[in-house]
């Protein structure tokens, strides 16, 4: 496995232990859980919180108050990066040696340069060439997937041929971003 996709291990567990803390508390505060959660259903019950807190950004004050209460804080760069957050259906066309070619769902002309945490997509997936469902944030300068992903549907070939001679319009344009995610518009409810 090849961990130029990914960010620097200390960096991505510092991630995902405040990123689960505040999901944990969102899931919390929308009574998406009540009690403790069995371990399978933890990821659905992230994904969840996730898809809430990206719908509703006004759910992070009182998320970030509650842990604080709690004597639990929620460091700044985490803070930071969960406001850049957008979740939809991406296409995963491939990947490079340093990170992830993931298409935007909603913009036909815009991509990304994708690091992964702890795991990269196509050994999540088993393959490139998908439909996912996940969030995106910007994490210290960088582009990356929360991890939390759903597998939608496989590219025929086909479509990753159009997607592939898309990609070089899409950089020629200056639409293929490693980092800031574009927000959707107003008009677009999230996915």
């Amino acid at each position: 496995m090849t961990t130029a996709r990914l960010i620097d291990e200390t960096r991505a567990r510092h991630f995902i232990e405040h990123y689960q803390s505040l999901l944990e508390q969102v899931a919390l505060d929308t009574g998406l859980v009540h009690a403790p959660v069995a371990k399978q259903g933890l990821i659905h019950l992230l994904q969840a919180a996730r898809d809430a807190l990206a719908d509703k950004p006004a759910l992070i004050p009182p998320a970030l108050a509650a842990l604080q209460a709690q004597g639990r804080s929620v460091p700044q760069d985490i803070v930071d990066a969960v406001v850049t957050l957008r979740v939809g259906r991406w296409v995963y066309l491939r990947d490079t040696t340093g990170y992830s070619v993931l298409f935007d769902g909603e913009y036909e002309d815009v991509a990304y340069a994708v690091k992964c945490l702890t795991t990269p997509l196509k050994e999540m997936l088993g393959d490139s060439g998908a439909v996912i469902t996940c969030g995106l944030l910007v994490y210290e300068g960088r582009v990356i997937s929360d991890g939390l992903v759903s597998f939608v549907a496989w590219l025929g070939p086909g479509l990753r041929r159009d997607f592939n001679a898309a990609l070089g319009k899409v950089r020629a344009g200056g639409h293929f971003h490693s980092d800031r995610v574009v927000p959707l518009p107003a008009s677009l409810p999230a996915d």
